[in-house]
């Protein structure tokens, strides 16, 4: 609600204005003002629907100024504007008087802003002289000083990480060190803007409005500023929310680490004139030091959570290495639709059904789990993406959401490998009694679209389009220890590996049948290790 606070000579006091609001000498006016140069009904201030609130004199004797300016009709009343009428000053303060510091811009660049300064102190981390450095007893008593705020603080917070409930202790704490009837901490948000994130006052319905006068000079000096009666003092002639609020002293420090402001404490006194020293500017610096370094170790904790959190969840997507380059920013992964060229490889086993028709769900979920581990080694050992695991199928991508220069060729040696270390599997499962688990590997390579799918609630990274329908084909025509490739992937790696070309089938989806050649081996010894390293790089659009 829109306010008028009148300084007169009974004193200071807050008026809420209406739609319609009367000023005069005379008590049946809306607003009485005793000052025997005021006329009876001297002036109004109205609420127009498309202007705000209007200033209008009536004609009075000794005239109305706003802002030192004589008015002889009507003006649009702002934020701030100073109104005289005879000896009596008031001040508009508009609806969003008392906004946060977002909310509320004050220019601090006017000269006369240190004017009168009581006391400024730098911000500085703390630091203890060496005994042999000692040679005043204040300087002993202020490093005591400071190990007492540091141990009480320490002591009371003790291994808690939460940084809302460790910013209402301080506050909590800095209330016992120093005389204060309100407290507020700021912190910088990402673009170095100062929002409220703890209060405390020492009556409940005191309400605290923030002074963007008293923020913006600690956010340009990085100082420590007191201020031994704000009324008075000319760096907040321009904080409104000051003197609304009647406070006398105030004290605000930046919080810093490393040169780098992360926020500002501000506490206030509206008791007495004087109610804080240069001592206590000292002290509330020395809870700001403490503060910046609580801040930093939740902030290290929260990282820490985010990183294994992030590693946890790729892991089991990526390779080891590979979830490391993203937990450490070395390679991002993007969310939403992207066009890329990769390699999708199927796999699945042969006579599923079947085989599970007479198994416990038990004994078939052992078998899936073993074979899985089996098949996701060897993806991995290739630095593939773990797409998805459908039933006895199992889907691995090159390509998305990382590259490598041969994308192609580590595909096509992960089925063969995926094959020949089902030998020795089935050999073990054999021993045991248990039946073989055969396979068959499809492969293509083209353009899709990789990214996040589902829903706000739960999403995974996989991709979609023909390339992957192809793939999916391609498998369901391998027969046992096959691995089958397209056209465009044997295009690729033709010169590395021996195939046997195969009659062009007939797949679901497509109008033309679909070329395709069974992977037989390496051509080369020398390049059966196709885990070498490799340059990695985000895949690019196709032309």
């Amino acid at each position: 609600m829109a306010k008028l606070v009148i300084f007169g000579s009974d004193g200071r006091r807050e008026v809420d204005l209406s739609e319609h609001n009367s000023i005069g000498r005379l008590p049946q006016n809306d607003i009485q003002v005793l000052d025997r140069i005021v006329s009876k009904e001297h002036c109004i201030v109205h609420l127009d629907p498309t202007r705000g609130y209007v200033f209008k004199d009536l004609g009075s004797l000794n005239g109305s100024f706003v802002n030192k300016e004589k008015i002889s009709g009507e003006i649009q009343l702002r934020d701030g504007d100073e109104v005289f009428l005879g000896n009596t000053r008031c001040m508009f303060i508009s609806e969003d008087a008392g906004a946060t510091v977002a909310q509320q811009v004050v220019d601090m660049t006017d000269g006369g802003i240190q004017s009168h300064i009581r006391s400024k102190i730098a911000a500085v981390e703390d630091r203890f002289l060496p005994e042999v450095e000692i040679e005043d007893v204040k300087d002993l008593r202020a490093d005591y000083e400071k190990l007492r705020v540091t141990y009480e603080l320490q002591h009371d917070i003790g291994l808690d990480l939460n940084l809302d409930q460790i910013l209402e202790r301080i506050l909590e704490r800095t209330f016992e060190f120093l005389n204060c009837d309100r407290g507020v901490i700021l912190l910088a948000d990402e673009l170095g803007n100062m929002k409220p994130r703890a209060f405390k006052t020492k009556k409940p319905e005191d309400k605290i409005n923030i002074s963007s006068t008293l923020v913006n000079a600690v956010q340009a000096e990085k100082a420590g500023i007191l201020s031994s009666d704000a009324q008075m003092d000319n760096r907040f002639k321009e904080a409104k929310s000051m003197i609304m609020q009647g406070i006398r002293s105030s004290m605000a420090v930046p919080i810093m680490h490393a040169g780098e402001l992360l926020g500002i404490i501000l506490i206030d006194s509206s008791v007495a004139v004087n109610a804080y020293s240069e001592k206590d500017l000292h002290l509330l610096s020395n809870i700001a030091n403490q503060t910046a370094q609580f801040i930093i170790n939740a902030d290290m904790t929260k990282k820490i959570e985010v990183d294994a959190a992030t590693r946890e969840r790729f892991s089991r997507l990526l390779s080891p290495d590979l979830a490391e380059m993203v937990v450490s920013g070395e390679l991002s992964v993007e969310k939403g639709g992207e066009d890329r060229v990769a390699t999708v490889l199927f796999a699945d086993i042969r006579g599923f059904t079947s085989m599970s028709e007479n198994m416990d769900a038990a004994d078939v979920l052992q078998m899936l789990n073993e074979y899985f581990e089996i098949m996701v080694e060897v993806a991995f050992k290739h630095e593939g993406t773990i797409d998805k695991f459908v039933g006895d199928e199992i889907m691995v991508l090159w390509g998305a959401p990382v590259t490598h220069e041969d994308d192609p060729g580590r595909a096509v040696s992960a089925g063969l490998d995926m094959q020949t270390a089902l030998v020795e599997f089935n050999r073990t499962r054999q021993d045991e009694g248990l039946p073989s688990i055969e396979i068959g590997i499809g492969i293509n390579t083209g353009p899709l679209v990789a990214g996040y799918i589902g829903s706000t609630r739960t999403m995974s990274y996989s991709v979609i389009g023909d390339t992957v329908n192809t793939a999916a084909r391609l498998c369901s025509s391998a027969k046992s220890e096959q691995v089958l490739i397209s056209e465009f992937t044997y295009e690729c790696v033709k010169h590395d590996f021996d195939f046997l070309q195969h009659d062009a089938v007939k797949v679901k989806g497509k109008s033309k049948p679909v070329t395709n050649y069974q992977a037989l081996g390496y051509k080369d010894l020398d390049k059966t290790d196709m885990t070498r390293p490799h340059k990695i790089t985000m895949a690019r659009k196709p032309d």
